[in-house]
């Protein structure tokens, strides 16, 4: 598993600038909290969320129509299950992220209708619901999380798979530094952040491969209620 260290070393030697030593850390939180988070590819396609980071949690309801979700969320809620572990599908057509159709599907406009849940939406980092128990309910939820930040020299990368960890952060640092702030010389200016952008994008579409695209139901609308 790639270190902080190790990780900052080889960034450090490409860049041969010891002005970004006190910055490297950030440089390199920021590029695994990016990755994780989801990469619009050349394609225009998105990454797809790391299994490792892969997380499930409780939510507790409010009175509210809504409660916060776990503080280490960071992506694509793919499923809710009620006190009982049954299932609470998103609404017919869409997925957890679609509130407009929650807000179609729900009898108060205003949110306020009580009893049992059976419609919740993702907006934001809140989990909304209706009906609203009148007691407080744990509700299921499944979701990817924020990778672990590294602060101690001999920290390992957290969430990303570890043939590409080095190679992934180390040109999605060297692209940014490249690109936004070091010059590559008077006779190869912009040389290297073109190099370190498509050799990232390159190790990006491995990891994609590798990892496979973890395809989510398909919801169809129906009379009744949606199938999957």
């Amino acid at each position: 598993m790639a270190t902080l260290e190790a990780i900052r070393t080889e960034i450090r030697d490409i860049i041969q600038d010891t002005s970004y030593d006190s910055f490297l850390k950030t440089y390199i939180n920021n590029a695994i909290t990016t990755i994780s988070g989801g990469i619009r590819m050349p394609d225009g396609g998105f990454s797809p969320p790391l299994p490792q980071l892969f997380d499930t949690d409780t939510v507790a309801t409010t009175p509210a129509a809504y409660a916060e979700l776990p503080a280490d969320y960071q992506r694509n809620v793919f499923s809710v299950c009620d006190s009982s572990g049954l299932v609470i599908k998103p609404a017919s057509g869409g997925d957890y992220y679609n509130f407009r159709l929650f807000l179609k599907r729900c009898y108060r406009k205003d949110l306020t209708e009580t009893g049992t849940i059976h419609d919740v939406a993702v907006k934001g980092k809140r989990l909304y619901y209706q009906g609203i128990p009148a007691a407080s309910k744990n509700l299921t939820v499944m979701f990817y999380r924020k990778p672990v930040e590294l602060i101690n020299e001999l920290d390992q990368v957290d969430g990303i798979p570890e043939q590409f960890q080095a190679k992934l952060i180390k040109h999605y640092v060297c692209q940014e530094i490249f690109g936004s702030e070091l010059e590559d010389g008077s006779n190869s200016r912009g040389a290297g952040n073109r190099y370190h952008m498509s050799a990232f994008f390159k190790t990006m579409q491995d990891l994609i491969s590798f990892i496979g695209e973890d395809e989510e139901p398909i919801y169809y609308a129906s009379s009744n209620e949606s199938v999957w």
